[in-house]
C-alpha cells in the first residue's frame, strides 16, 4: 500500500449480480488493501456475499434503505415521468440506474474515513490497486475514452455554469471519493433553486426532461470528476486507466484462470464481465489460448479484434489515434458518420492557366474513388470576387444531389496527395462544434506552411504519403484558415451562407469567413497529418491591408492583430506540458492564445478575460470566458491559478493585485 488512508470499496449490487460475480471478489479481497468491501443493496444482498467463505471475514453490508430509500426515489422519478407513463407503472429497472448512483453519492455522510471508492459490481482487478501518486502523494482520478453528451446537459442544470473541461471521461468503473468533496458538491446542487425538490437527488431528477431520463443522462463519476477538476483541481492527479470492459465477450467468467489474469494485467488494470454478454463462437479458444497469449499482448489483441466491430464499446489507448477521434461517442454527427453522405464537392478556384487546373485536377482523380466526389470550378472572372465565385460555383450545383455534402475549397496551385482528404474529413467530425478544417503544406499563408523542401513534385507527393498517417494530437485549433485547401462542414457553410462576396482580397474573405465561424460558435481545426503540395503562393491583393482595416473597424478590433498567437510569451510559462495546470489569459483577444495554450498544455483549464466586449463576446462563444477579475474570483477563489498570463496590462493598479491574488504560492504571473 502506497499511503496510510484506511477506506473501504463500496460495491451498489443487486443480489443476482452479486452472485454472478461471487467467485471473483476473492480477487478484489487480494488486491485491495486499504480496507474492506462494502456491499450495499438489500438483506438478499447482504445474504449472497456472505454466503462466500473466502471473502466473509473483509467484507461489511450496508442496507440501500438507511442510505436513501428506494421508494422516495421511485415515486419522484414516477411524478417527473406522469406524461410520458399515460398511467402505467415506471419499471423499477429505471429508477434502479439513477438510485445507484444516489447511494454512491449519499454514502459520503455515512463515511467515518476521508475517502472511500466505489467499484462497478461487475469489475475484477487485474492486479493490486494504488490509488495514490509515489511521488507526490496525491489520490488518483482515473480517466478512459468515452462521450455521453447528455450527462454534461445535466451537470450544467445541476451546478449552472458547469461543463465537460477533461478531453477524456472520468467513467472507468471505479472513482475515489473525497468525502468532504462530496458532500461540498451536493450542497452546491441542493442551493440551486431553480430546481424543484430539496434533496440533491430530488434535484437531479428534476433537472432531466422526462423524455430523457430513459436515456441514462446523469453520471456520478462525470458529475464528481467534472466539480474536482473546477473546484479543486489540485487535490488528484490524473492517470490513465486501462480496463477490458467487454470482457466478457472474450472470457468466460466460469473458467479464466490466473494465467489469464498474469497475462491480462501487463496492460490492463481490471476487467469487467457486463450481464447479458457472452462469449461468441468466433471468440472461443482465442484470448484464453496460452499459446497466443505467448506471442500476442492483451492489448494488441483486442485491438485486433476491435478492428471487426462496427458499434460498441471500444477500449482506447493514447496511441489509437483514430479511434480517439470517435470512439464511445454516442451522440453527435461524427456518430451518425454511416447516416452522411460520404461524397465531398470539391470547388478548384480557376485564377491561372489551364496546365495548373489539368493537374490538380489529376491529382484529385488519382487519390480519390470517382464516386466520391464531383468537381466543380470556380472560373476567373473580373466581375466578381473570389468569395462571390466560390458561392455562385456552389449554388449552381443546387438540386444535382449534392446539396448535403461537404465542400472542399481547392486552390488550382494545389495538389492532393493520398490520405489528405481522409485525415481531413476525420478531423472535421472529430467533434460537433468543428466548422472547418484546413492542411498543412510546403507553401501556405496564415502559417500553415511547414518546413519542408524538395527539388520535385513527386518527392512532395511522396513526403505527404509519409506525413499523412495517424498522428496522437494531429489538430491544432486555429481562429482562422487559409482557404487553398479547406474542408467545410455543409450544414456549417448553409448556416453562415458561404464566403464574404464584399472584399476582393483573399485574406480579407479569409478573415471574414473565420469570423463568422467564431460568431456561431463553430472552430476551425489545422490538421498536422493532412499535407497538400502546393506550386505557388497566392499573390495579395494589392487592396488586403485597407480591407483587413476596413474588416477590423467593421468587427471593432484589429482582426490581423487578434488572429495570430504570441508565442514567445506562452512559451515562458516553462511548466510541464503534461501536468494539470490551471491558467488565466487576461486580455485574451477572440482566443487566439487560448487555443494554442489548450494544445500545448492539453490536460490544463483555460480560462480568459478580455476587456473588449467585441472580442469577449467572440472569444466566448468557443472558449470559458468570464467577464471580469471579480468573477473569476467568485467562481474559483483567491489562489487557484498556477499561471496568470496578462496579455493586455491594465492601467489599474488595484486590477493588477486582483489578479496576483489568484495565484497559488507557486504560481507565476507573466506580462
Amino acid at each position: 500500500m502506497q499511503n496510510d488512508d484506511h477506506f473501504d470499496v463500496l460495491i451498489v449490487v443487486t443480489a443476482q449480480d452479486c452472485q454472478r460475480l461471487l467467485g471473483m471478489y476473492e480477487r478484489l479481497v487480494n488486491n485491495f488493501s486499504y480496507g474492506k468491501i462494502c456491499f450495499i443493496g438489500n438483506e438478499a444482498v447482504r445474504d449472497v456475499a456472505f454466503s462466500n467463505e473466502k471473502i466473509r471475514d473483509h467484507i461489511t453490508w450496508v442496507n440501500e434503505n438507511d442510505v436513501i430509500a428506494f421508494n422516495d426515489v421511485h415515486q419522484v422519478i414516477s411524478k417527473r415521468l406522469e406524461s410520458v407513463l399515460g398511467g402505467k407503472e415506471l419499471p423499477r429497472g429505471i429508477t434502479g440506474w439513477y438510485y445507484q448512483q444516489f447511494l454512491k453519492m449519499q454514502y459520503a455522510f455515512m463515511c467515518k474515513d476521508e475517502y472511500y471508492m466505489v467499484w462497478d459490481g461487475d469489475t475484477v482487478p487485474c492486479r493490486p490497486i494504488n490509488m495514490f501518486s509515489n511521488e507526490t502523494g496525491q489520490p488518483y482520478i482515473d480517466l478512459k475514452h468515452e462521450f455521453h453528451p447528455e450527462y454534461f446537459e445535466t451537470l450544467g442544470k445541476i451546478l449552472p455554469g458547469f461543463k465537460k473541461v477533461i478531453e477524456r471521461s472520468f467513467i472507468s468503473e471505479h472513482m475515489l471519493m473525497k468525502c468532504d468533496i462530496m458532500k461540498s458538491l451536493i450542497a452546491d446542487i441542493e442551493k440551486n433553486e431553480g430546481l424543484e425538490g430539496e434533496k440533491f437527488w430530488e434535484k437531479i431528477i428534476n433537472a432531466i426532461e422526462p423524455d430523457k431520463i430513459f436515456d441514462s443522462s446523469f453520471s456520478e463519476f462525470e458529475t464528481y470528476g467534472t466539480y474536482v477538476a473546477l473546484r479543486y483541481p489540485s487535490v488528484y492527479k490524473l492517470r490513465d486507466w486501462h480496463s477490458f470492459r467487454m470482457g466478457a465477450m472474450f472470457f468466460d467468467l466460469n473458467t479464466i484462470c490466473d494465467r489469464d489474469f498474469e497475462w491480462l494485467s501487463k496492460d490492463f488494470d481490471a476487467i469487467s464481465f457486463e450481464k447479458g454478454q457472452e462469449v461468441r463462437e468466433d471468440h472461443k479458444n482465442f484470448f484464453d489460448n496460452p499459446e497466443y497469449q505467448e506471442k500476442l499482448s492483451a492489448k494488441k489483441m483486442l485491438q485486433l479484434a476491435q478492428m471487426e466491430f462496427n458499434d460498441g464499446y471500444k477500449e482506447i489507448w493514447q496511441d489509437d489515434i483514430l479511434a480517439m477521434q470517435s470512439g464511445n461517442v454516442n451522440t453527435g454527427d461524427f456518430a451518425q458518420t454511416n447516416d452522411r453522405d460520404k461524397r465531398v464537392v470539391i470547388v478548384i478556384s480557376d485564377d491561372f492557366d489551364n496546365k495548373d487546373l489539368d493537374e490538380c485536377k489529376g491529382s484529385v482523380e488519382s487519390v480519390l474513388n470517382a464516386d466520391s466526389y464531383t468537381i466543380i470550378y470556380a472560373a476567373k472572372d473580373d466581375s466578381l470576387t473570389y468569395g462571390a465565385r466560390i458561392n455562385k460555383a456552389i449554388k449552381e450545383l443546387a438540386g444535382q444531389g449534392y446539396d448535403s455534402c461537404d465542400i472542399l475549397l481547392l486552390d488550382s496551385s494545389t495538389r492532393l496527395a493520398f490520405d489528405t482528404l481522409y485525415f481531413l474529413r476525420s478531423a472535421l467530425y472529430s467533434e460537433n462544434n468543428i466548422g472547418a478544417v484546413g492542411c498543412v503544406s510546403n507553401i501556405a499563408g496564415n502559417k500553415q506552411a511547414i518546413d519542408v523542401h524538395y527539388d520535385t513534385e513527386k518527392e512532395y507527393m511522396d513526403f505527404g504519403m509519409r506525413n499523412n498517417i495517424p498522428m496522437e494530437r494531429p489538430c491544432i485549433e486555429r481562429v482562422s484558415l487559409s482557404s487553398y485547401a479547406m474542408l467545410v462542414k455543409r450544414s456549417v457553410w448553409n448556416e453562415v451562407n458561404g464566403l464574404d462576396e464584399k472584399y476582393s482580397s483573399r485574406e480579407a474573405i479569409d478573415e471574414a469567413f473565420a469570423l463568422k465561424l467564431l460568431e456561431k460558435g463553430y472552430r476551425s481545426m489545422l490538421v498536422r497529418n493532412s499535407f497538400i503540395y502546393n506550386t505557388r503562393l497566392q499573390a495579395e491583393d494589392s487592396d488586403t491591408k485597407a480591407q483587413i482595416e476596413e474588416l477590423s473597424e467593421e468587427k471593432g478590433f484589429d482582426v490581423e492583430a487578434a488572429k495570430h498567437v504570441n508565442l514567445s510569451f506562452i512559451q515562458e510559462i516553462n511548466k510541464d506540458t503534461n501536468g494539470r495546470l490551471m491558467i488565466l489569459c487576461y486580455g485574451c483577444g477572440i482566443g487566439a492564445d487560448i487555443k494554442a495554450l489548450k494544445y500545448l498544455y492539453f490536460q490544463s483549464e483555460i480560462v480568459g478575460i478580455e476587456p473588449n466586449s467585441k472580442m469577449a463576446d467572440i472569444a466566448k462563444k468557443t472558449e470559458n470566458i468570464l467577464p471580469g477579475i471579480e468573477e473569476v474570483i467568485d467562481f474559483y477563489g483567491e489562489g487557484s491559478f498556477d499561471v496568470v498570463l496578462v496579455e493586455k496590462k491594465p492601467e489599474d493598479e488595484a486590477v493588477m493585485a486582483m489578479l496576483a491574488s489568484l495565484l497559488n504560492e507557486n504560481g507565476v504571473m507573466i506580462g
